[in-house]
């Protein structure tokens, strides 16, 4: 006696012995992929609007939340395409003394110097223009 049952009677909601998922399950995989896209995409807006700005490491610029692209992968630098970006930090920048400031290097170029703390990247976000 042959065995002539077809594929689809082999499958228990799962994976066939053929080894071939059944659309069903196909779709329903891709929806969930979809879904958790999407959920990385707002958590990437969420973030680009916490940041209010970032520095380009590969721009060199600091870019404003406006110039920054909530993307699948990350977020991304409008102008370059770049995703070498670098979030704000609060830090006591060298030109606010009396303050705590949202610096867009997070004040990883303030270093001592005999006058005191000194900004290696002369950013002057904050100061006002003279």
């Amino acid at each position: 006696m042959t065995n002539n049952k077809t594929e689809s009677e082999y499958c228990f909601g799962s994976i066939s012995p053929f080894h071939k998922a059944p659309t069903l399950i196909q779709d329903m995989h891709e929806e969930e992929r979809l879904r958790y896209l999407k959920r990385g995409i707002e958590r990437y807006i969420e973030e680009i609007k916490e940041w209010e700005y970032g520095y380009c490491a590969d721009c060199r610029q600091i870019r404003f939340s406006s110039e920054l692209e909530a993307t699948p992968e990350g977020i991304r630098c409008s102008k370059c395409k770049g995703y070498n970006l670098e979030a704000p930090g609060w830090t006591v920048c060298p030109h606010h003394k009396d303050s705590v400031v949202k610096c867009p290097r997070a004040g990883k170029r303030i270093v001592k110097s005999g006058k005191g703390a000194e900004c290696q990247d002369h950013c002057n976000f904050r100061l006002s223009k003279r």
